[in-house]
């Protein structure tokens, strides 16, 4: 019997090029759709969180991902109804809550409080943001508060204190007793406060003491980065912030400078209860700068 090593190579080839495919193009995970309560669904892609009103009214989605996924993030939300897209809210300024802006006001208007509008104008050159175009500005900005009435839901947007940015924006489900948080709240406790865009420490431990009364005990929170959470989870993040702060301020009033507090890493208790990509040693030794900074008198 004759063997065709030609025949035997093509397979091996077509292999090694599937192969080498498969390293140049990733496969794209897409966007999961996790149902949670009522009409709200969580979409889970591209480490973004999507909180989804989806009914006869139409979809309500909460924050945009990146321009590059705006197009599956609407496409995945039609799945859930045949219904249009009404309308799109951003819960703060960062750009993996807004680069989808663009994309998706062709189909419906962008709700956010006003900074958030002025903040993608102006561009912020610090964190490396370019202004946005004009399509990407939200078209209707507020104050305090404003309701949305669809699908069933009493839908509440509320603005916070500045704390993580100075447009932080909570939406509340209240039919579906459901907490969009954006990033007030990162899995699996303590978020953080982005002093380039308006944000302090302190002032995430105001906003998170003033929503906190607001959140029902039994309330499904959806936090702007990781699981789906318990109002329990909040309290502990407010908690280890609490906890930062009182170390610092000890520090600060025994006359110890910052790089001698951060020598001692005292916030290496607190590791698991940063998101992941936050706790590394230089990372947590921001975090001790950056509350030194805001508790510290500062030199006139």
């Amino acid at each position: 019997m004759r063997v065709s090593f030609f025949g035997l190579a093509i397979p091996a080839l077509w292999l090694s090029c599937l192969a080498s495919a498969s390293a140049a193009e990733p496969v794209d995970p897409g966007w999961t759709a996790v149902p949670i309560a009522e009409s709200i669904s969580l979409l889970e892609g591209y480490e973004c969180n999507i909180t989804v009103s989806a009914g006869d009214d139409g979809i309500v989605l909460v924050d945009t991902c990146g321009a590059g996924m705006a197009d599956k993030l609407l496409a995945a939300a039609q799945r859930l109804t045949a219904k249009p897209l009404r309308f799109v809210i951003n819960t703060h300024v960062h750009s993996d809550h807004t680069n989808g802006n663009v994309v998706l006001q062709k189909y419906a208007p962008v709700i956010s409080h006003h900074t958030v509008r002025t903040r993608l104008a102006a561009g912020n050159p610090v964190r490396g943001d370019k202004p946005k175009p004009p399509e990407a500005w939200p078209v209707i900005t507020f104050d305090d508060e404003v309701i949305l009435y669809l699908n069933g839901e009493e839908i509440r947007l509320l603005h916070l204190p500045p704390g993580h940015t100075d447009g932080d924006v909570v939406v509340f489900f209240k039919k579906a007793n459901v907490v969009s948080m954006g990033d007030v709240f990162i899995s699996p406790a303590a978020s953080f406060g982005d002093r380039h865009s308006g944000g302090t420490y302190l002032g995430l431990i105001t906003a998170l003491e003033l929503v906190l009364p607001q959140i029902p005990a039994d309330a499904k929170i959806i936090p702007g980065h990781g699981m789906v959470s318990t109002r329990a989870d909040i309290e502990r993040g407010l908690e280890v912030l609490k906890g930062m702060k009182a170390i610092v301020e000890t520090a600060v009033r025994s006359g110890k400078t910052l790089e001698q507090l951060q020598a001692e890493r005292p916030f290496d208790q607190w590791r698991d209860s940063v998101p992941e990509w936050s706790r590394s040693d230089k990372s947590l030794d921001g975090r001790v700068r950056d509350f030194y900074r805001e508790i510290a008198p500062q030199p006139k």
